[in-house]
């Protein structure tokens, strides 16, 4: 059996066990390989690195760096000879590396790769940290060339992101398969008239990245031309979050329209949205956006950020509206849309729910489509083995 050495800052582990399920659900449903998992943590200082401890074949490590990415290179070259030492120390046989983002532990993988004897890599490419990389690091854009040009495969998780690493740093011709993040709830609901409400569903401690400011001026915008629009907002959150929303809300004499509706259970969360006319969040920051995908297999038409979160996926199709999330006029246009077209929406929703298009983003369609990919690599050429050809 193969081993994949997975490279990931976003896995559950001994140092943060809170961290996103993403990485975990998509190595929990792909059989037939052994996932053999290095989990970094990066926490401020200058240098140094220690393990943590093993658990289920994830090795917990900590490395100290300074905060703003800072002679981030650097610090990465002692995590990957760090990786090399102890896969040599354990005895692993490892056949294929996989970067869970581009922009950091990518640039691990590919120093780990050298060290091994080429052993040959992969990169998911995610959204936000990428892009915020690639953004700022404009003098490491060769180095980020390099990376993308030596990898056996690119894993873009949303289409824009891979436009974006395209425009950016040329990779249209490395070879790439799009692979979105495993959906939490995939049980489909046919799209139901709505309640006329809105809905939009976040932990509220990040409101201010949801664009929750721009989508009430947005409204209150709306009823000062005459329309109303009603929104419920769905998500826990400590009180001061609560509180600066409510604050806001106020801020725009929007009680008799917005409410704080609070927590609701996971298991619950899509027969409530069921009830609704639409899903609605202009969000400023997001690599996927699972809550989306939810939504529209919930029956709800989403407005959806451009070059952000899912955009890309439902190009030509009229299920939901794109906007601009740093535009209230361009939110308010999503918005007089969204509203003027749910039974029509909600109308071609039904069909792409029974066409199996949501198929897709279901853990059985997406860990199929990884472990099929990782198969080819291992397929079309001979592959080395810790720096020994096999």
């Amino acid at each position: 059996m193969k081993t994949i050495l997975h490279i990931t800052a976003d896995y559950p582990d001994l140092y943060n066990e809170r961290k996103t399920l993403a990485i975990k659900n998509l190595l929990e449903n792909t059989n037939g390989f052994r996932h053999l998992v290095y989990s970094i943590n990066r926490k401020s200082g200058l240098g140094g690195l220690q393990l943590i401890g093993r658990q289920n074949g994830v090795a917990t490590i900590c490395y100290k760096a300074p905060p703003l990415s800072i002679f981030l290179e650097t610090f990465l070259s002692g995590v990957a000879d760090w990786i090399v030492n102890d896969l040599r120390e354990t005895n692993e046989e490892v056949h294929l590396l996989h970067a869970h983002k581009l922009s950091i532990e990518g640039l691990v993988a590919q120093r780990v790769s050298r060290a091994l004897g080429q052993i040959p890599y992969i990169c998911t490419i995610r959204g936000n940290t990428d892009q915020k990389y690639l953004r700022l690091k404009l003098q490491k854009r060769e180095t980020y060339r390099q990376l993308v040009g030596g990898a056996a495969l690119l894993l873009p998780v949303t289409p824009w992101i891979e436009r974006y690493v395209d425009r950016t740093l040329g990779a249209d011709r490395a070879p790439r398969q799009l692979l979105p993040t495993i959906s939490q709830s995939t049980e489909l609901l046919s799209p139901q008239p709505g309640n006329g409400r809105l809905v939009a569903a976040f932990h509220l401690a990040g409101w201010r990245l949801k664009g929750i400011p721009n989508l009430l001026s947005a409204i209150s915008g709306l009823r000062a031309a005459g329309t109303l629009v009603q929104l419920d907002i769905i998500g826990g959150g400590d009180e001061h979050h609560s509180r600066a929303i409510q604050k806001q809300i106020e801020k725009h004499n929007l009680e008799d329209q917005v409410r704080l509706v609070g927590a609701i259970p996971h298991t619950e969360i899509q027969a409530r949205l069921n009830t609704y006319s639409g899903f609605v969040l202009p969000t400023l920051r997001e690599t996927f956006g699972m809550v989306y995908i939810e939504a529209l297999t919930a029956g709800l038409p989403i407005l959806y950020s451009e070059e952000r979160g899912v955009d890309g996926f439902f190009d030509d199709m009229d299920i939901g509206v794109r906007c601009n999330p740093k535009s209230v006029q361009s939110i308010e246009s999503g918005l007089l849309r969204l509203t003027g077209n749910e039974q029509h929406m909600k109308t071609e929703l039904a069909r792409y729910q029974a066409e199996g298009f949501f198929r897709r983003f279901n853990a059985g369609s997406v860990s199929e489509s990884y472990a099929e990919a990782l198969q080819r690599i291992f397929d079309d050429d001979q592959v080395t083995v810790a720096g020994e050809a096999y």
